[in-house]
């Protein structure tokens, strides 16, 4: 009981969350979207979805789980800096699984994971980019990115910039979400927020320049006391 009482109130501040950025009408994309939670909270607020997932046996269950929502588009792609294919580490808890190799080496280096979490999978997925997914479906209003280490590749395939996008943080491995930030803030004027764990909150009162978030980010107390990592918020100001 105590469990799903967590897992409801857990969905619920996702949720309300969430309802600061997306519209009913409003266009996202679900990058890394895993067995589709957060394409669910999506199709709830009234979005149209482009849910992003390079694993086959994720896409098969969104499949079935969502075979009746008209507004959803499956893209059974990975997303990369260019068009091509990649090597997906697959893991046994599928919602670590990354391209990045070194994102799954310190990940296990760091304790912070169970020791029966492997890496020993492989999947070669077809790679698509941000830019290849606007030409196709329109100008997202949201873009929410959580593809285990591999959230700079991703945004290095965005031209232009996006209304309000988000991307998971690792505090181990903190250079590529400094590199994100850098990467939007070379394409607009952005501010930034960010959650802790899975609490779903902002926990800035006020939105941060880019410089202030990534002190933020690599503040040594900061790090030791969030554990587990959490999400970067960007929007464009105004």
């Amino acid at each position: 009981m105590l469990t799903r009482l967590r897992e409801w109130k857990e969905r619920w501040l996702a949720h309300r969350l969430l309802s600061k950025f997306v519209f009913r009408g409003a266009l996202c994309f679900d990058v890394g979207a895993n067995i589709g939670d957060i394409t669910d909270l999506f199709l709830k607020l009234g979005a149209r979805v482009v849910a992003v997932e390079p694993q086959a046996e994720n896409v098969s269950r969104m499949e079935r789980r969502f075979s009746s929502r008209p507004h959803l588009t499956l893209v059974a792609k990975a997303i990369g800096a260019e068009d091509g294919s990649a090597e997906l580490l697959v893991c046994n808890a599928s919602d670590c699984s990354s391209l990045s190799a070194e994102f799954a080496a310190t990940l296990s280096r760091s304790g912070r994971v169970p020791p029966t979490y492997k890496w020993d999978q492989r999947q070669t997925v077809d790679v698509t980019t941000l830019d290849a997914l606007i030409a196709r479906f329109g100008t997202p209003d949201f873009v929410k990115i959580d593809v285990e280490g591999y959230e700079a590749e991703v945004l290095k395939g965005l031209s232009h910039p996006l209304p309000a996008v988000s991307f998971e943080y690792t505090p181990e491995r903190l250079q590529p979400t400094l590199d994100c930030i850098a990467h939007l803030v070379a394409l607009g004027s952005y501010e930034f927020n960010f959650t802790v764990g899975r609490e779903h909150r902002l926990v800035l009162s006020g939105w941060i320049s880019a410089t202030d978030i990534a002190r933020e980010l690599k503040n040594r107390e900061f790090q030791r006391i969030i554990g587990p990592g959490g999400d970067v918020y960007a929007r464009l100001a105004g």
